[in-house]
């Protein structure tokens, strides 16, 4: 389901382009500006979604604790948001409802509220610590319930919702789609469904267009700008599923999926509803966040570091590897594929000197070769061959924690063989992993590291990381690299 740059394939009706748009990149896709997503309304509305309900509580805040008579009202109201939004109290809702968010208004409020008082006024009493709690709940609910109030005026009102999409043709799509088109305050503007086969009955309710998916629903979403999609049981196999939402990553499009037994799932604080239809929104891609960017530059930081640091080590191995054989390189250097399939020149130091650059690329475990020494041996058991990557780090080339990167021969032939393979590339890869931690390194399935590879993809995080490299540190120790 990639997109083609010479063909791009309509569906439906075609809608004039916004004046600002922001390209979208995926793989190697060099993208056309047919399939570019608008920024300036995206923009608009999320600043309203967070920004409204903060102003909103700001002032309420101030005022209140100003008529109380609490210290220093604009820094206590100042604090209390701020808490606030740390606890995701702004994230924003498909269905406005103050009592629905009201028992994980309240705690965080309460939260707020005491580390105010702690930060304000350390040795203050209990009595003053709860009173600021009890006017902080009372400014919040009087701010949110007028904040919700003007949305869903907003939203019945206004024209120009949050064009959406309901992915599948049966039972579940037509009950979505009533209540969204019954119910405006929902803020969406519902555009069709997607299905190749819906059902009878769906097919017949003609208040709804229905349009043939063929398989490029990321196609879809771009050509049509598309805001939000709801993912509600489709007739495709999951693992088509899974391919096409991997593909829609990188694009500005919000994907709420119906959870399998919807009838018997309760709508939990991180889901939302559509009427009766619980929704679990499909977690944004780690590598899209803020925190990825500071893992990068971490990464190149640190690498610049442990490079000043390891010196002396880095010149002592050198020394060993040039005199072991000085007709060869004290680098090695071989092609290796990396985010979205770019290719980069990957380092090492030397243990073995390969017949030719044909064998290099394409023999696929070289752990029990004669041609390895002593010298190669250690460095491989120790993991020290590995070190020169540090420099493949600050060029961009890699990061310190990520799928350990293929060589393009491989690459293609598991791209045909192994299921989800290409998903491993959509981070950059990384000198060491949570396969290679796991034991995948050397002659182990494929399949398996695919799936420790994606699964570190799809549950990243900082502490993740952290726990790759306390892994690897063990591993090293143990000497665990072949």
């Amino acid at each position: 389901m990639t997109i083609s740059t010479r063909r791009i394939l309509r569906i439906g009706p075609s809608y004039p382009r916004p004046p600002t748009t922001r390209t979208v990149r995926h793989s190697a896709d060099i993208v056309p500006d047919s399939l570019q997503v608008p920024t300036r309304l995206l923009a608009r509305r999320r600043a309203q979604a967070y920004l409204l309900p903060l102003a909103t509580d700001f002032i309420a805040l101030s005022v209140v604790c100003s008529l109380t008579r609490i210290d220093r009202p604009a820094q206590s109201a100042a604090i209390i948001v701020a808490v606030l939004a740390f606890t995701g109290a702004y994230r924003p809702h498909l269905t406005l409802s103050l009592l629905d968010t009201l028992p994980r208004l309240a705690l965080a409020s309460t939260l707020a509220a005491l580390a105010t008082a702690l930060v304000l006024t350390p040795n203050g009493t209990l009595a003053g610590a709860a009173k600021l709690a009890a006017v902080t709940l009372l400014a919040v609910v009087l701010s949110r319930n007028a904040t919700y109030a003007v949305e869903r005026f907003l939203r019945r009102k206004l024209r120009g919702g949050r064009r959406t999409v309901i992915i599948g043709g049966g039972p579940v799509a037509k009950i979505l789609a009533d209540s969204i088109v019954t119910e405006p305050s929902s803020g969406l503007q519902l555009i069709g469904l997607l299905d190749d086969s819906p059902h009878a009955e769906t097919a017949r309710n003609g208040n709804v267009p229905i349009t043939p998916l063929r398989g490029n629903l990321r196609e879809y979403l771009t050509t049509h700008y598309i805001d939000t999609a709801v993912l509600a049981f489709p007739h495709a196999v999951d693992g088509a599923v899974i391919h096409a939402l991997r593909e829609c990553d990188r694009i500005d499009c919000e994907i709420f999926i119906v959870p399998r037994l919807w009838e018997m799932t309760a709508v939990t604080g991180d889901m939302e509803h559509i009427g009766t239809v619980p929704l679990k929104k499909f977690r944004r891609a780690a590598h899209r966040s803020f925190l990825w960017r500071v893992k990068l530059w971490m990464g190149r930081v640190l690498s610049a570091a442990m490079l000043v640091a390891l010196a002396p080590t880095l010149l002592a191995i050198a020394l060993a590897v040039y005199l072991s054989d000085r007709s060869a390189p004290v680098l090695f250097r071989q092609k290796r594929v990396g985010l979205d399939d770019r290719v980069f020149e990957l380092l090492k130091f030397r243990t073995m000197s390969p017949a030719s650059d044909h064998e290099s690329a394409t023999q696929w475990c070289i752990a029990h070769d004669a041609r390895i020494g002593r010298l190669g041996r250690i460095l491989r058991a120790t993991s020290l061959d590995e070190l020169p990557q540090l420099w493949n780090v600050i060029r961009g080339d890699m990061t310190l924690v990520g799928p350990r990167p293929e060589r393009p021969h491989f690459v293609d032939k598991f791209h045909a063989t192994v299921p989800n393979y290409e998903a491993r590339h959509r981070v950059p890869t990384g000198i060491t992993g949570w396969a290679a931690v796991n034991g995948l390194r050397g002659d182990t399935s494929i399949g398996d590291r695919t799936r420790f590879d994606n699964y570190y993809i799809e549950n990243w995080s900082m502490w993740f990381d952290v726990k790759v490299l306390l892994m690897t540190i063990v591993a090293v120790v143990r000497l665990g690299g072949k």
